[in-house]
């Protein structure tokens, strides 16, 4: 999953360099409009519903924290 998370991310940010440590808001890699859209691909490619109360900056730090959050969404 974690390759998936890698890939969308790398598709929203415009082919971003992106590694699964990668601080993405920090960095600047993903802003709210490519969060708006990271979360729209992710809920298509991994079937998987993402409510407006879960898109926290916590959960779309790195990778590794995306693939936390949709662990904890049962994927």
């Amino acid at each position: 999953m974690l390759q998936t998370v890698i890939a969308a991310v790398r598709e929203v940010a415009s082919g971003a360099e992106v590694g699964e440590d990668t601080p993405l808001i920090a960095r600047r890699i993903i802003d709210s409009l490519a969060l708006l859209s990271l979360v729209e691909l992710l809920e298509k490619q991994l079937s998987v519903t993402i409510r407006d109360s879960d898109i926290l900056p916590t959960h779309f730090e790195t990778p590794l924290a995306i693939r936390a959050f949709l662990k904890s969404k049962g994927c």
